[in-house]
Parts: structure tokens; C-alpha cells; sequence
């Protein structure tokens, strides 16, 4: 089969390689110059854009693997021009979830195909194997299933890692998802070897002993792997480790945001991925970073004793609880929009070649399955991680003594102690809104709204 594929960006460049180890004619081109120079053997790239579609038998299905945003709407203005009724244009870029639908609507009145995918893996993923989460009716997913599926990663059970949730931008949303737990788990990571370097003294190597230790447990996975190597890789241009030289602004290409966005749009508790996302944005805030450094703090140092297993429960607590909130949110947001509501279906596509891959997310799928919203609904996985709150509650006390920052680590464990109290803060909340505003309360003794005894602005005395 044959594929167009408009941009030649890393991705672009290796999705092309795995097509054509896989068979299919690739005709591509790029925007900008210096991109279309790339050559490899068995790819046609193309000066412009009206020669590779005229390369490309029809119905025609092209591939945009371009930047997010305007960049999208751009090409597919200049593709309409050229293509029509039965051929199929795939944004297989992390757009926002409302654009794709937008743009399916307007190329659907023309009779023009269009797919948005969600691609997990990165450069690796794009050559090897990736995770692809598809929105987009269902004619038009058949018809370019079978060269999508061949650029798929295989989970272990030899099911590819591909699936499509629904119309519009069920697939972008999917991914958005994805990313909002991917900024989580990182974050969450980030954070234990602050703790196991700057808190406890570690050297490179035994941090990186120790995290290779951790990805040989319930935490296993992608992240872990690529963090045990990162811990104490040397610098290729210093004496030392490159960690030492790296700077801690951290980027964002707004995917996380997003998340945060849905969850306050579809009101669903989602502070693992807040707190990641404030975390990068703290990063880059370096006036105020710098007064606060200048007061010297002081902080204390870590008892290496437990520590490591401590951090350890911490974080496959922490890893569990992000991919409840995040998929918790996908429930809702699917109910809402139509789209397929299988939760399961979600954890499996990104069980190989994506980011999130791990051996947590086949340990959760048996367990997420029918009405069921939020995972930690289930009594198996809340006594799962009940288990690992006293460990992670002694590992966020002493970082907390000691002075170091654990934001993800402690806002999640926050939010299971929440769920786990019979009466929360609110009560006083709910108790608050009432004195000031007259908002009302529901009794836990009996039913309908109630105040309280103080008397509002508007009442007569003594009446």
C-alpha cells in the first residue's frame, strides 16, 4: 500500500523507515527545504507537494506529522486544493483534541477523510514499533487501518498496539491523557533521585544501582529504564556526570495543560498531573527562584536506611494513582462525547512502544472494566495501594522535615488519604459557604437543604 507523508521531522523521517521495512511505498515532502534534502534508499521525497500526491494512487491517504497548531491547518489548506472526495489526510501530531474534531467536520463536508492518532514512542517508537491511539469514523479508519497497523508496536501477547476510540478527537484525547500521566510519572521520578542524590548523598552510579533496581519491580517500565541510564551517564564535553551541566527549565509543548483543562472542564480530581505540570512551570521561574534561594533555607540529610524502598513504595503508589486519575478522566470525557468507554482498551494500547509502557498497566486491565470510572473504585487496587501508604507516608515525612520538594509524590499521596477519610475538610468548606453566601448544605441525618443558625443580611431580627 502506499502512503503520502507530509513533514520530515525526526518522526516523520523513522514512521517512513518502518513503512518501508514494512512494505509500503512511501512518497513524501516537507514544507521547508532543508527537511526534503534527507534521502533513503526505497523513499520517494518529493520537491512539493502537487508531485508527491500525483505519486500517490488513489484514493490517497497521507500522513501530517508537522507541529501542532497552525502549522496543521496550513498543510491541510494546501491539500484540499489537490485531493477530493474518498482520499484520507492523518494528523498524526499531538494536537489539541478540539481542533481535530473542528478540522474532521470541515473536511467531512467535502468528503474528505480525516484521522487524528495519537503516536507514543518517540523516535524509537517511530522506527521500531509505536503506540497508536485512533479518533475517526469508522469508514475511514478501515480504510487506512492496514498501513497504520504495520507501524504498530507488538505487547507481549502479540496484540498490536493500535486501537481506535471513536469519532473526532477521541484519539488526540487519548493521547493528551497518555501525556498528562507521562508528566506524573516523570515528575515523580525526578523526584526520587533529588531525593536519593541531593537528600541522601548518593553518588551517580548508586542512585543509577538503585533506580536499575527499581525497574526489576511493580514499577518496571520505559521511564524507569531510560532514568537508570540518564543517572549516571558521563558528559560527552566535562569531567563527570551530565546531569551536573543540564539546566532545570523544564519544556512543555502543552499537552499536560491541556489535561489539567479537560479535568477542570469535566470535573474530575486529577492533582498528580497538576502538580506535574506546576512543577515545569515553577522550573521557570527564576526571579523568584532566586530570592528564595538567596535565604538559604536550611535542609537536612536523609537517613539512607529504608529510604530506597520507601521511595520505591512511594512511587508505584504514585504510578498507579496517575494512571487512575488519568483514565478516570477519559471515562468521563468518552461518556460525553460518545466514544468507546472500555477503560481496558485504553491501558492496553500503551503497553508497547509507547512512553507509559510498564508491567502496571496489565497488572490494572483485569480490574477496570464495566461502569466503573475511576480504578481505585475497585477494592483490589485500593487494597493494593493501601499497602504501600505507610512506606510512602515515612518517605514524604522525612523529605518534608528535611526540606526537600516532593510535589507529585506528596500531592498523591494526598490524594489517597483523602479518598480514604470518612469526613473530609469540606465539611467546614461546605459550613463556610453557607455563613457567607447562603449556598446551603445537604445533613448527613436527614434529607433536603439546610443553613445554619446565623442569621443573613436580609433577615428581620426577631422574625
Amino acid at each position: 500500500m502506499a502512503v503520502g507523508l507530509v513533514g520530515l521531522g525526526v518522526m516523520g523521517r523513522n514512521l517512513a523507515l518502518n513503512w518501508r521495512d514494512a512494505g509500503h511505498e512511501v512518497v513524501a515532502t516537507d514544507s521547508w527545504a532543508e527537511a526534503r534534502a534527507w534521502r533513503a534508499k526505497g523513499i520517494m521525497v518529493c520537491d512539493d507537494l502537487p508531485f508527491m500526491l500525483a505519486a500517490l494512487p488513489s484514493p490517497r491517504v497521507i500522513l501530517l506529522m508537522v507541529k501542532a497548531g497552525d502549522q496543521v491547518d496550513f498543510e491541510i489548506a494546501n491539500l484540499v486544493q489537490h485531493i477530493g472526495p474518498g482520499d484520507t489526510i492523518i494528523d498524526g501530531g499531538n494536537s489539541y483534541y478540539r481542533d481535530t474534531e473542528r478540522r474532521a467536520a470541515s473536511l467531512a463536508a467535502r468528503g474528505i477523510g480525516y484521522l487524528g492518532i495519537g503516536i507514543s514512542g518517540g523516535a524509537e517508537g517511530a522506527r521500531h514499533g509505536a503506540a497508536l491511539m485512533v479518533g475517526g469514523e469508522e469508514q475511514t479508519w478501515n480504510h487506512a487501518r492496514p498501513v497504520l497497523e504495520t507501524v504498530a508496536a507488538t505487547a507481549h501477547d502479540g496484540v498490536p498496539t493500535i486501537d481506535r476510540f471513536g469519532d473526532g478527537g477521541a484519539g488526540h484525547f487519548v493521547k493528551m491523557v497518555h501525556n498528562g500521566i507521562e508528566y506524573a510519572i516523570m515528575q515523580a521520578i525526578a523526584e526520587c533521585h533529588l531525593l536519593l542524590t541531593q537528600g541522601a548523598g548518593m553518588s551517580a552510579d548508586e542512585t543509577a544501582e538503585t533506580i536499575a533496581r527499581w525497574n526489576q519491580g511493580r514499577g518496571a517500565g520505559f521511564l524507569l529504564e531510560i532514568t537508570a541510564e540518564i543517572a549516571n551517564a558521563p558528559d560527552p564535553l566535562a569531567d563527570g556526570v551530565l546531569l551536573d551541566s543540564i539546566g532545570d527549565q523544564a519544556g512543555q509543548k502543552g499537552t499536560g495543560g491541556w489535561t489539567v483543562d479537560a479535568g477542570i472542564e469535566h470535573g474530575i480530581a486529577i492533582p498528580s498531573i497538576i502538580e506535574a505540570v506546576t512543577a515545569r512551570q515553577l522550573s521557570g521561574e527564576g526571579a523568584a527562584r532566586s530570592t528564595m534561594a538567596g535565604l538559604e533555607l536550611p535542609r537536612g540529610m536523609l537517613d539512607r536506611d529504608g529510604l530506597a524502598d520507601d521511595l520505591e513504595a512511594a512511587l508505584t503508589g504514585t504510578m498507579i494513582a496517575a494512571l487512575s486519575q488519568g483514565i478516570h478522566l477519559y471515562a468521563v470525557a468518552a461518556k460525553a462525547n460518545g466514544w468507546d468507554g472500555d477503560l481496558a482498551r485504553v491501558l492496553r494500547v500503551w503497553r508497547a512502544g509507547s512512553i507509559l509502557r510498564m508491567g502496571l498497566l496489565d497488572t490494572l486491565v483485569p480490574h477496570v472494566s464495566g461502569e466503573m470510572r475511576l480504578p481505585l473504585e475497585n477494592p483490589a487496587i485500593a487494597q493494593d495501594i493501601a499497602t504501600l501508604v505507610p512506606a510512602w507516608r515515612r518517605a514524604i515525612g522525612a523529605a518534608t522535615a528535611a526540606g526537600y520538594p516532593v510535589g507529585v509524590l506528596g500531592s498523591t499521596l494526598s490524594y489517597i488519604e483523602s479518598l480514604a477519610t470518612r469526613a473530609l475538610p469540606t465539611t467546614m468548606v461546605q459550613a463556610q459557604r453557607d455563613r457567607f453566601g447562603a449556598h446551603g448544605f445537604a445533613r448527613t441525618d436527614r434529607e433536603g437543604q439546610h443553613h445554619g443558625p446565623w442569621i443573613f443580611p436580609d433577615a428581620e431580627a426577631g422574625a
